[in-house]
Order: structure tokens, then C-alpha cells, then sequence
């Protein structure tokens, strides 16, 4: 068995999407793709957005919203004002800052929200904002119960409005380019997906004077968060639902704090095997004391392997 990475050097942008989406099983997996492609253009207007939560990944986001053609921040909220003042730098001088988001929904002036708060309050800012008559660009995990899921499911469709979830490997040229040769039959069947997400570190943020712990460091604490899976796992079972193009029918997993015994609520190891139909099996670790192996997934078929994190395939 040989390996190789994969090429992604010829193509612009939007010729690897095309590429990657020509066909019918590649069209049927990646509707978005083909909808980006044949989208029209603003003209000289562009997509106003409101972002709420400026903590580190809203300035990421605010950040690659800078980069686009189309888009642009238009306001910005958080309840900590320190994040406000971080995020400022990324935004024209004189955006409109908020530490309430109904007062920045109220308003007016924008067409879509980004948000990127903890995680047990998507659901609540993702309702007020379909309310508001917005689309909704939410940060994975959806939410933090199913029945916040399917709530913001059912606004999103009486609202007529677009809600999106930030599984960002899905529009990623590697990943693309990946599926296109396993839907073409490069790697055979598929019958496992191993796939890892191994950090060293504690997760654990200082706290400022002005602040407490379980704001700081939400995603310790079962209120706000459900760890691992909801952080990390998320994305990469995504990955496993989408190249299997099924959900499973039964997982076994087992978690635990086993080493940072600080307070948290939260498990720093996770080991699951998700089954699917036909006894396909995804197995998933995530743990915070060890970073070997790191962030990967190993597509796993009758004819060779294909890691799209990496950008390699096994033949």
C-alpha cells in the first residue's frame, strides 16, 4: 500500500468545489456547494451581519468575515465588555457595539447573525434573531439539548429563514476533494472511520479580577457545556455522517475525569463506537492530556485509506 498527498495546488477555490460537487453522489452530498456555485452576485451591496459573542472564536470569525467579498460586520455584542474592546480592532472604526443582543436585533439595519456564544445559549439568541426576521449563521454544537435542536429547526422553517451550523469541513477543498474520491469508488467500501481529537493541555483559562470561573471557563461546566463532544467530537462526526451518508443506530462510550482534577464537570477522556447499518463503526477518543495523534480521521475502505485532515490517501 502506497500513500500520497493529495493535489490541491491547480485549481482555484471554486474550480475544487465544482470539481469536487460534479456528479450526482457528490451533488446529493453536498447540496451547499452547487447552490454557492450557481448563487447570484450582491452587485457593490453586501450581506450586513450582526455577530454575537466576541470571545476568541467570534474574533476569528469577525476576522475571515474581513476577508470576504460580500460580507461585512455590521455590529457587534457581548456581555463582557473586555471581549468588545478585543473584537473592536477587527471592525470599522464606529461599528455599533452591544452588551445586549435584543438591543442590537431591535436595532435594525442587519440581514443575518453570527453567533458565537457558549454553547447552552445558541438556541435562545438563534430564536430571538429568526424573530427579528434575521438568518442565522450559529456556531457548532448546535445546541445544548435536542430539544433546543429541533426548536431552532422548527423557527428557522416557520421564519423562512436560512440557519446554518459551523461545521466548517464541509466546505473545506481537502475534505471536498475526499469525498469526491471516495464516492468515486477510489478506496472501496467503507466499513471504519477511526477518528481522534488529543490535546495537552487543561482547557482552563485564567480568570480575570472582573469576571468568575464559570463565565471564563464555561466549557468546564455541564450548565454551559458538554465538553468534548460538544467542542471537538462534533465536528468529526459530522465528518463520519457525512462520508458514511447515514446516522448511526447505536453508540457505546464511556467518559471520565481522570486526569485534571481541578473542579471541572466535564470528562477530559472520551472513547465511543458509533455502529451504523451494515455494522459499519466509527470509534472516536478525545482527551486532554496527551496530544498524539492530534486532530485527524482515517476513512477506512475495502481498497486503501483516505485521512482528509492530513490530505492523504493509502492505496
Amino acid at each position: 500500500m502506497t500513500d500520497k498527498d493529495f493535489d490541491l495546488t491547480r485549481r482555484s477555490f471554486i474550480d475544487r468545489v465544482l470539481m469536487a460537487t460534479a456528479g450526482a453522489a457528490m451533488s446529493a452530498a453536498t447540496p451547499w456547494a452547487a447552490m454557492a456555485a450557481g448563487a447570484q452576485t450582491l452587485g457593490t451591496g453586501k450581506v450586513r451581519l450582526g455577530v454575537i459573542g466576541t470571545g476568541d472564536r467570534g474574533r476569528a470569525l469577525i476576522q475571515n468575515i474581513g476577508k470576504t467579498r460580500n460580507c461585512m460586520v455590521a455590529a457587534i455584542c457581548d456581555t463582557y465588555a473586555p471581549n468588545i474592546v478585543k473584537a473592536q480592532q477587527w471592525v470599522p472604526a464606529g461599528t455599533p457595539t452591544f452588551a445586549d443582543h435584543r438591543a442590537m436585533l431591535d436595532a435594525k439595519g442587519l440581514d443575518a447573525v453570527v453567533i458565537a456564544t457558549p454553547l447552552n445559549r445558541h438556541a435562545q439568541h438563534s430564536m430571538d434573531a429568526f424573530d427579528a426576521g434575521l438568518h442565522v449563521w450559529c456556531e457548532k454544537a448546535m445546541a445544548r439539548t435536542i430539544s433546543d435542536c429541533g426548536a431552532m429547526v422548527r423557527k428557522s422553517q416557520d421564519s423562512r429563514k436560512v440557519l446554518q451550523i459551523g461545521h466548517q469541513r464541509m466546505f473545506h477543498p481537502t475534505y471536498l476533494n475526499a469525498l469526491r474520491r471516495v464516492k468515486a469508488g477510489e478506496i472501496g467500501t467503507i466499513t471504519q472511520i477511526r477518528a481522534s481529537w488529543h490535546r495537552n493541555n487543561s482547557w482552563r483559562r485564567p480568570v480575570p479580577a472582573d469576571s468568575n470561573d464559570r463565565r471564563i471557563n464555561w466549557r468546564l461546566y455541564r450548565e454551559s457545556s458538554a465538553g468534548l463532544m460538544t467542542e471537538l467530537a462534533t465536528h468529526q462526526l459530522q465528518v463520519g455522517n457525512w462520508f458514511l451518508d447515514a446516522v448511526p443506530t447505536r453508540v457505546l462510550g464511556s467518559g471520565s475525569i481522570c486526569y485534571w482534577k481541578d473542579g471541572r464537570e466535564v470528562y477530559d477522556h472520551v472513547a465511543l463506537i458509533y455502529e451504523y447499518a451494515g455494522g459499519r463503526k466509527f470509534i472516536y477518543t478525545s482527551l486532554l492530556n496527551n496530544a498524539r495523534y492530534g486532530c485527524e480521521e482515517q476513512i477506512q475502505g475495502s481498497k486503501g485509506s483516505i485521512e482528509p485532515e492530513l490530505g492523504r490517501i493509502y492505496q
